[in-house]
């Protein structure tokens, strides 16, 4: 066979253009699930990639980028998956390297011709990847920012719920709480009646308390918290921990105290008390679990510009979906559990300008919470 040396295979492959859209045709017939509908803009859009192709192999400065406007084309137009469409343009590929096979030319202009292809098929597949890539980010980053808003609602219809829920009950409660005291001072001094008097005042007290821990997610702010104080964090884990001494006897619970000098941080009292004894007790009903080896690990250190609480235990692990989600009002990991503990404990943190944050590692569950601290405050106690 006689080579002609006066043509290039961009000239043979323009003058086989007609045959190779026929082979173009029929794999799109054999997709015929992916293009139903307006098939004659599939074909053009597959035209136009031979000729960015024909351009590219003409003039190698044109870039593959109108190759990649033509998949986007077909991707928007047709809504094909991106794993759906690799396949079809490694059939376009093969088409176009057959008809090289073919060509009676000069074998080095052959050679240059099946490098120029590859180069061009792995530039489009990268780009088209890159697009996708960056597609798929805005698109995360969309539903992030709804996920965002709807939990921005969420935490805000929550707080007007807790606001008003917390008033409510709280009126009658204390109107309950006078007429008890009024009934109180009218009956006789040591009679019966005084056990069951301790018992409602004792119940009113406990759901006082309950009704000021739902103010906690209302992200008001309570007369608490404008009453700050240089707080000894030393002094306030100690006097939590021996809140929970009987329990943690009865429940053969080893706990391992590890506090740094004293450490004092500017404050309110009775919330921090109140932000460690939910995580003392989340501690051991977590422990309550398990059978045997019950350790709660607590640690104090003070840092260059913050103090680092750390209560740990090695009871059972949080499920992965509840973990994301740990802080968030009525989430609980114990059957019968409300779910706020750990929501009034991150309120009361982050009204303190702290963080928060849960651990998993190796076979211990660990709670973080890093407080602002000067070292005047230490100077101040």
């Amino acid at each position: 066979m006689t080579i002609n040396h006066e043509k290039t295979i961009v000239d043979f492959l323009s003058e086989a253009k007609p045959l190779i859209l026929v082979e173009i045709n029929d794999i799109i017939r054999e997709s015929n699930d992916l293009f139903s509908g307006d098939k004659e803009k599939v074909e053009i859009i597959f035209m136009q990639l031979i000729d960015t192709f024909l351009d590219y192999l003409g003039n190698k400065n044109t870039v593959t980028n109108e190759g990649t406007v033509c998949l986007v084309e077909l991707k928007m137009e047709k809504k094909i998956p991106y794993e759906r469409l690799l396949p079809l343009l490694d059939k376009v590929y093969q088409s176009l390297n057959n008809h090289m096979d073919r060509q009676i030319i000069d074998e080095l202009d052959k050679l240059k011709g099946k490098v120029a292809l590859n180069y061009f098929f792995q530039q489009l597949y990268r780009d088209y990847s890159i697009y996708m890539h960056r597609e798929n980010e805005v698109k995360l980053m969309g539903k992030n920012r709804e996920i965002h808003k709807l939990k921005n609602e969420r935490v805000q219809i929550l707080s007007k719920l807790s606001n008003s829920f917390a008033h409510e009950i709280r009126n009658p409660l204390t109107s309950i709480k006078g007429f008890i005291q009024l009934l109180e001072s009218r009956s006789k001094k040591h009679s019966e009646e005084d056990l069951y008097f301790n018992y409602i005042n004792q119940e009113i007290k406990e759901l006082e308390e309950q009704v000021n821990q739902m103010l906690y997610l209302s992200h008001g702010k309570s007369h608490q918290d404008f009453h700050h104080s240089h707080i000894s964090l030393n002094e306030l884990i100690n006097n939590a921990l021996t809140t929970f001494q009987p329990v943690v006897k009865d429940n053969d619970i080893q706990i391992d105290i590890q506090l740094e000098k004293l450490v004092v941080i500017h404050g309110i009292e009775d919330q921090l008390k109140l932000a460690f004894y939910k995580l003392i007790q989340n501690a051991i009903d977590a422990l309550l679990m398990k059978e045997f080896g019950r350790k709660i690990v607590v640690n104090l250190v003070q840092l260059e510009d913050c103090v680092q609480l750390t209560i740990a235990n090695n009871g059972p692990p949080i499920p992965s979906p509840i973990k994301q989600n740990i802080f968030d009002p009525f989430v609980s990991t114990k059957e019968l559990g409300k779910g706020i503990g750990l929501s009034i404990t991150k309120q009361i943190v982050e009204k303190h300008n702290g963080t928060i944050s849960c651990y998993s590692r190796e076979n211990w569950i660990e709670f973080e919470i890093k407080l602002p601290f000067t070292k005047k405050d230490t100077n101040l106690l």
